[in-house]
């Protein structure tokens, strides 16, 4: 594709402080993005092949699909459009949009047990509201997938621990049955029931 002025509002990729792993997330993500808002374009097979050549042929279907379940509970959460890049686009692949970065710093956070940092990237990518089903299905990802350098001594998970406290967080279990327990986000809304899966195209929306 031909290159383009960037928008306004774009951040370069490498002021987040990403990680080789999320980076390639994010390219995974554009291409299930793009699948949903234009199913036409069969892009979910270049989400699939991207994350194999990547992470190899055993791992990378999974963390595909892993990825996969993170973007539909997205989509059930927000109320408005989430922008993304073209991952076809050479000039994007430097870049993100707001919507992007808050989407990538909930993982970056959750992959390293930092409930203190993951709670301003949830309240943003859902535009407002502690989604109960994102954060689960979120959590769900990082357990699976943890970053190479997360803390994992008692002091810093002590502090992690202490700062979620202070800004109302709290421990949940990772799943049922475990005795393992992880730095999670407290939800300020359980809805008695989940809405139907919204039409392919809901809240997303293309940028270039």
């Amino acid at each position: 594709m031909s290159e383009h002025l960037a928008d306004a509002d774009a951040l370069q990729l490498a002021s987040l402080g990403l990680d080789a792993f999320e980076t390639g997330m994010l390219a995974v993500t554009r291409h299930f993005m793009t699948a949903f808002a234009r199913p036409e374009s069969q892009a979910w097979q270049s989400a699939y092949t991207i994350a194999a050549e990547r992470w190899g042929q055993a791992r990378g279907p999974q963390i595909a699909h892993g990825l996969l379940a993170v973007i539909q509970a997205l989509r059930q959460a927000r109320d408005e459009d989430f922008h993304y890049a073209n991952p076809l686009c050479t000039s994007c692949r430097d870049q993100v949009t707001p919507e992007e970065a808050a989407f990538c710093l909930m993982l970056h956070a959750m992959r390293r047990d930092r409930a203190d940092l993951a709670r301003g990237p949830v309240l943003e990518v859902t535009g407002g509201r502690m989604d109960p089903l994102l954060i689960q299905v979120a959590l769900s990802f990082a357990a699976r997938f943890p970053a190479e350098d997360a803390e994992n001594t008692a002091a810093a998970k002590a502090a992690a621990k202490s700062a979620a406290q202070a800004e109302g967080l709290s421990l949940i279990p990772v799943a049922a049955g475990t005795a393992s327990q992880r730095p999670s986000l407290r939800p300020t809304e359980r809805p008695d029931h989940r809405p139907t899966h919204p039409p392919a195209a809901r809240h997303l929306r293309l940028v270039h």
